[in-house]
């Protein structure tokens, strides 16, 4: 299954690229156990420079694949020409980056988060956060808060 972004998705992860914040963010860092500073580096500013680079790779990438829990419209994401590279020589996957970005955000019943692995979108995440509730669609783009 490989097909462009669709209207709603393209438009979620560009208003998401443009102003949702990294997670987890300085106050949530601060509150960290030293166990759990472990396992993340402290939040760094996003530059505009870095945004400008990720909507211009939004703009590239496919969607490869759909969650498949029943409750959310969850996509990950591909730029073409990484596609074409996994298609000749059959390597790449999932977690196969050097850096990664996660931006967060809110919507009404479910919270969003962006994956960015190496500058460019890789997954877009809509996570329900009440047991019991599920979504079909990503929300309006006007919906989401930061």
């Amino acid at each position: 299954m490989i097909r462009p972004l669709n209207a709603r998705e393209h438009s979620v992860a560009l208003r998401m690229i443009r102003s949702a914040t990294p997670s987890p963010d300085e106050a949530d860092f601060a509150a960290f156990t030293p166990e759990q500073r472990q396992g993340w580096n402290p939040p760094e500013p996003i530059s505009n420079e870095q945004r400008q680079i990720w909507e211009c790779r939004l703009g590239e990438v496919m969607v490869t694949s759909r969650c498949d829990c029943g409750t959310c419209p969850s996509i990950g994401m591909r730029p073409q020409n990484r596609l074409d590279d996994e298609r000749r020589d059959d390597q790449g996957g999932d977690g196969d980056y050097s850096e990664r970005v996660v931006l967060t955000a809110g919507s009404p019943g479910a919270m969003l988060l962006l994956f960015i692995d190496d500058d460019s979108p890789s997954y877009l995440e809509l996570a329900p956060i009440d047991e019991g509730q599920s979504f079909t669609d990503f929300p309006e783009p006007e919906t989401i808060s930061f």
